[in-house]
């Protein structure tokens, strides 16, 4: 029988994967469905997928349930799972990567796009100042995009890294 901290790190990290994957998903889901439609014909449909409408209250409130508890789930994976060498490396990068997105959305994305674009709807913008910030917006979530799923399969490969007693044949 495992020990009980293996026992945790093992379901941390298989619940770090699942969580890692429905955030993955959703980011995919945004780049298909939500950005051509208030990215499709700039500026104007910024203006009308955003005014008047909850979009970006719901978008938000998504992304502001999903995360914080993602991100607790890799930590908690990390230090539960501290001890095996050979996934340390890989739930560290896992973090490492999330911590870094988190940062970028915070430190960019949010000022730079969420606020003026989604929440107020380019409102007291140009409509060249929209097509601006909206289109650096989607170019550069496209790297946020890969950030996400780098953690992912940071997350995948630490599951493939097992000491040789638990390899089964």
């Amino acid at each position: 029988m495992m020990p009980l901290r293996k026992q945790l790190a093992e379901i941390l990290l298989w619940t770090a994967i699942v969580m890692s994957g429905a955030v993955f998903g959703a980011s995919v889901y945004q780049r298909i469905s939500l950005i051509p439609e208030w990215g499709g014909n700039l500026p104007s449909s910024v203006i009308t997928h955003f005014s008047g409408t909850t979009a970006a209250a719901a978008s938000g409130r998504f992304w502001a349930s999903a995360l914080p508890p993602t991100g607790l789930v890799i930590l908690l994976a990390l230090i539960f799972g501290w001890p095996d060498r050979q996934r340390r490396t890989w739930l560290s990068l896992a973090l490492g990567l999330f911590v870094a997105g988190m940062i970028w959305t915070e430190a960019w994305f949010i000022p730079k796009g969420v606020v003026p674009l989604m929440e107020r709807a380019g409102a007291g913008m140009t409509p060249e100042e929209i097509t601006a910030k909206a289109s650096a917006w989607i170019f550069w979530d496209w790297f946020r995009m890969a950030l996400t799923l780098g953690f992912l399969l940071s997350l995948l490969k630490a599951l493939t890294r097992r000491p040789p007693s638990q390899v089964t044949s």
